[in-house]
């Protein structure tokens, strides 16, 4: 019995098909055109079951629909069974009762808590007020044997117990997604594990002397407060200590970064914890302060030697140009303190101003000198005195300078 007579478009479609050696198929349930030499990896080949006219006869149909109606059936029960183990799994975990106040391991030993940290961004330092504007992300993890049954479960912080983290750098840090930070999972073994995450500043305490040739391992510590030493000891996890590719921090060039776990006193209460270690390794590049700060200022003390090229007898025109050229030196370094940290120090940059400051001094001295020596008449001292001068005051200029960025 040919089916119902479809489209005169499909049906002719369908007769110029079996002219092309060509037969139908059933796909879930829809009789569809497919070449004879194709091959399904899948399944054999079965005759079709086609028409005077190469239609998809009723039986066709049939078959195809119970295939179809067999692989829904199959579906539903797979996905029924899912729900069943879900809401099993979930109710075990709902089960589950402990005293938070009670650690984990028996007779009061110290529980190991292996601690990670990621820097996940570094967005700045702080010069002025000694911070780091950071992302970063906590892990820590440790053994329960009262949760060795509750494998592959979460649960909410007030339900376990887990050790309390305190930050003992002074900071600012805001905490990041709180619903999953108030979570811990368990492991297989008993195993849990915890993530926390933080953006804000942290103070950083990191000295400015050799700036802006300095470099420097900023240190954030992490300690717990509310336990004692023998309580909580924390065991370093290189493998879950790492810095970001990329970083949004401009004028300092990050090498990595490095943990590490040991005892220390807090000084504030004199207890002896068990405190996790990071440090970024960082150095500042100081190629700004060279181009905008130490070129330019080389060309304010350039301008003071115009004076050994000026004859001596005008020194009233020599100490004009040094005169211009000190007040020069003192707005520059003016201008130039409000982009400095107000430590109680000099840094190496500050060193290499007041160099620079000094030579100009000392020129407009020399250009007196020589204008005295001219009045009395030794007019060739006074020229020696100028030629040396053109060489000797680069060469402090330079030497000066090198052995202060050597000695940092």
């Amino acid at each position: 019995m040919i089916a119902p007579p479809l489209s005169d478009g499909i049906a002719t479609a369908a007769r110029e098909a079996q002219s092309r050696n060509e037969s139908w198929f059933c796909l879930v349930g829809v009789p569809i055109l497919r070449p004879r030499s194709v091959r399904l990896p899948l399944r054999p080949k079965r005759p079709t079951q086609t028409g005077e006219e190469g239609m998809p006869t009723r039986d066709a149909w049939r078959s195809c629909t119970a295939r179809a109606c067999h692989v829904l059936i199959k579906l539903i029960h797979i996905v029924f069974g899912l729900c069943f183990l879900s809401s099993v799994a979930l109710a075990a975990c709902e089960d589950m009762e402990m005293r938070t106040d009670v650690q984990p391991t028996a007779n009061g030993a110290p529980v190991d808590v292996k601690i990670g940290m990621v820097v996940a961004d570094l967005m700045g330092v702080d010069d002025v007020g000694q911070q780091l504007d950071v992302d970063i992300l906590f892990t820590t993890e440790w053994s329960d044997p009262r949760l060795e049954a509750y494998s592959g479960c979460r649960f909410q912080i007030s339900e376990v117990w887990i050790p309390r983290l305190q930050l003992l750098n002074s900071s600012n840090l805001r905490l990041s997604f709180r619903n999953a930070l108030n979570e811990v999972s368990v492991d297989p073994g008993g195993r849990v594990k915890h993530l926390q995450r933080a953006t804000g500043h942290i103070s950083s305490y990191h000295s400015l002397r050799e700036f802006p040739f300095d470099s420097h391992e900023f240190k954030i510590l992490i300690g717990t407060l509310a336990e004692r030493q023998d309580n909580v000891n924390f065991v370093a996890d290189p493998d879950n200590t790492w810095i970001a590719n990329r970083l949004n921090i401009e004028g300092w060039d990050i090498s990595g970064v490095s943990i590490k776990a040991e005892p220390g006193e807090i000084e504030a209460t004199g207890q002896i914890l068990s405190i996790a270690t990071l440090s970024i390794h960082a150095a500042r590049s100081p190629e700004f302060y060279v181009y905008r700060v130490m070129l330019l200022l080389i060309f304010v003390v350039g301008m003071s030697w115009v004076i050994f090229w000026v004859p001596p007898s005008r020194f009233e025109f020599q100490i004009g140009i040094g005169a211009t050229s000190m007040l020069t030196a003192i707005a520059f370094n003016l201008a130039l303190g409000g982009q400095l940290p107000p430590v109680g120090y000099l840094t190496t940059l500050d060193k290499m101003v007041i160099w620079a400051i000094l030579l100009v001094f000392l020129s407009i001295i020399e250009a007196l000198i020589t204008g005295r020596l001219v009045l009395h008449g030794k007019e060739e001292l006074a020229l020696s005195i100028d030629r040396a001068c053109r060489v000797l005051f680069p060469v402090l200029l330079a030497g000066g300078w090198t052995g202060m960025i050597l000695l940092v």
